[in-house]
């Protein structure tokens, strides 16, 4: 339900252009559920690194089971402008929702350049660690393709509820071009299902670069 894009936000500033939105909320891994039917909600988030900072809005509603999401994100101090339209919808559920499975389809480019300039697909999978499904692993994989590159994504991530009122955040993804990004953070549940999360990230390799990120979930009122 918050986590609508599979993507890697550290390599936005090197794609801008060429390559799509990147998360679209402030993980990196996606999970199997989407915004109940009719509702809405919107993902902010903004993140620093060492040269820019991205701010990022993420609108969605889900109708007639598919949840619809158009995000748009400003680098400032890169002068890029992605946009991302992406659609959601559950495939299955097992042992009384326990397990997850849903698709995901995206498209995305920038506002400056007109037109979409890639596309993705991806599978998240979430499984409850807990009666509650207070605690939860979350898998994907997919398939991205830009003008410039295509590949597998994968990713696997946890989100640990270690208090009532306060989650623990784990995950590790890969992107097309095989770069390996991770993150670690805390997550405050804040009253009306919204949340409020903490990240700090680093995508690793020869050329790695760290961020920090702060992300506010708001769901909206049916």
């Amino acid at each position: 339900m918050r986590f609508t894009f599979l993507r890697l936000a550290p390599l936005l500033a090197t794609l801008s252009a060429s390559g799509p939105l990147h998360a679209a909320a402030s993980l990196l891994v996606d999970d199997a559920g989407t915004t109940p039917e009719g509702a809405c909600q919107v993902e902010s988030w903004t993140r620093q690194h060492a040269s820019h900072r991205e701010l990022t809005a993420v609108p969605a509603c889900t109708l007639s089971g598919t949840e619809l999401s158009l995000g748009l994100s400003h680098l400032r101090g890169e002068g890029a402008v992605p946009w991302a339209l992406g659609a959601k919808r559950a495939v299955s559920h097992w042992h009384d929702e326990r397990l997850q499975l849903a698709a995901s389809i995206e498209t995305a480019g920038d506002v400056r350049q007109g037109g979409a300039r890639s596309w993705s697909l991806n599978l998240p999978l979430s499984v409850a660690l807990d009666r509650q499904a207070l605690s939860a692993a979350h898998f994907n994989a997919g398939w991205s393709r830009s003008r410039h590159e295509r590949g597998i994504t994968l990713g696997a991530g946890v989100d640990i509820r270690i208090a009532p009122t306060w989650s623990l955040l784990a995950e590790h993804a890969r992107d097309p071009a095989r770069h390996l990004s991770s993150q670690l953070g805390i997550r405050r549940h804040l009253p009306g299902e919204a949340s409020l999360d903490l990240l700090a990230g680093r995508l690793h390799g020869r050329t790695g670069t760290s961020w920090i990120t702060v992300g506010l979930n708001l769901p909206l009122s049916r």
